[in-house]
């Protein structure tokens, strides 16, 4: 029986060898036995950077194998060292897991040489610990910044275009974007192209502190984006004028005209388009899925002209989930009791108002005709959440 099977596999393998499509054949089995070999790989398989990546700092296996690549370590020490060193700085386990998961490349560095320097100099600047923690966590990238020749430049030239270190510290809490711009490169031509056009040092602050990524642009694109928002009217000396800067650098010229496609579907002319980002330059920051929403639920389902967004584009930069369908929702359930007059306040500013005032002015006169409305309210909110 056994030699049986062997002669028979025998004469198998021999036809298949002597088949022209004997290549094919063996390829396949390679392939397979090559895949299967990776499904069935235990951690403990892979190397000890690997198993140190996925059991020390939690990454997912494929992540692990990846961010091997770009570190070098075969020892526990270095990488238990940088640990060590970020919970006695005050990093909780989450804390340090996250910037590593961020950031693998820090599990490497020297934490006296290359990373107490930095937070040295953050505190020593008047960040408080938390601060410190926050900011590394958010933007890891930063430890690999050099402190002399990036760092302290850089926070210099923050606090000398704000005005005062304090107002610095506020504005690298929010965002420690600023600091990871190139000086020389970026930040300084970029911002003496809008000082060119008369933009005011605080209007450049404000795009600073809330949209950094745009003085990472080229200097040729920036000054263009420059040139075309002077173009379409905006005045330099208000903050609108930053804000469309900020909503050009944001997206590409593709992105951009998708998005006025978008709106020309929904029956809004150019002018229509170009008004309502003149008054509300976010009107374009709003991504393609969320004008479509918006769009549908004021004109297909709230009965409105499309015109109305373009005649206030400032809903666009408002939540659709927490804000508009709520209080949309409350609008109907007012129009279905003939009560939408009753409420002495417009559709504007029943979108627009603040919450206590939108309960009040809303909710509140009508509760004795609609009682429902204020469960009904906080339901949607609480789904949205």
């Amino acid at each position: 029986m056994s030699i049986s099977i062997c002669k028979t596999l025998h004469q198998v393998r021999s036809s298949i060898r002597n088949s022209p499509t004997h290549y094919i054949y063996f390829t396949q089995i390679q392939s397979f036995s090559s895949s299967l070999a990776s499904v069935n790989q235990t951690p403990n398989q892979h190397s000890f950077k690997v198993n140190y990546l996925i059991n020390s700092c939690g990454f997912p296996p494929g992540k692990a194998i990846t961010a091997s690549k770009y570190i070098n370590f075969e020892t526990p020490e270095k990488p238990d060292s940088v640990i060590a060193f970020f919970r006695s700085h005050g990093f909780t386990k989450t804390d340090v897991l996250n910037v590593i998961r961020k950031f693998p490349r820090v599990i490497v560095f020297n934490p006296e040489k290359t990373l107490l320097p930095k937070l040295e100099f953050f505190k020593s600047k008047g960040f408080s610990s938390t601060d410190v923690v926050k900011i590394l966590s958010l933007t890891p990238n930063l430890l690999q910044r050099s402190l002399e020749n990036q760092i302290i430049p850089s926070f210099e030239f923050v606090k000398n275009l704000i005005g005062s270190e304090e107002r610095a510290l506020s504005t690298i809490k929010r965002s420690a974007g600023p600091l990871l711009v190139d000086l020389e490169s970026y930040m300084a031509p970029n911002v003496d192209t809008l000082r060119e056009v008369d933009v005011p040092d605080a209007k450049i602050a404000y795009l600073l502190t809330y949209q950094p990524r745009a003085f990472n642009l080229s200097c040729e694109r920036f000054r263009k984006i420059v040139v075309e928002v002077k173009g379409m009217g905006f005045n330099p000396m208000r903050k609108s004028f930053v804000v469309a800067v900020k909503a050009l650098s944001s997206m590409s010229k593709p992105v951009w005209e998708k998005k006025i496609q978008v709106y020309k579907k929904w029956g809004l002319s150019m002018d229509e388009i170009l008004g309502a980002f003149g008054k509300h330059p976010s009107f374009m920051m709003a991504s393609e899925e969320k004008i479509t929403r918006m769009m549908d639920l004021l004109v297909n389902k709230m009965g409105l002209e499309s015109s109305c967004v373009s005649k206030r584009p400032q809903l666009l930069s408002l939540s659709f989930n927490k804000r508009i369908l709520p209080r949309c929702l409350v609008y109907q359930a007012l129009q279905a009791k003939g009560l939408i007059k009753k409420p002495k306040i417009s559709f504007k500013e029943m979108m627009e108002s603040p919450e206590k005032r939108f309960i009040e002015k809303v909710v509140e006169l009508a509760k004795e005709e609609a009682p429902e409305l204020l469960k009904l309210y906080k339901e949607n909110l609480a789904l949205a959440n």
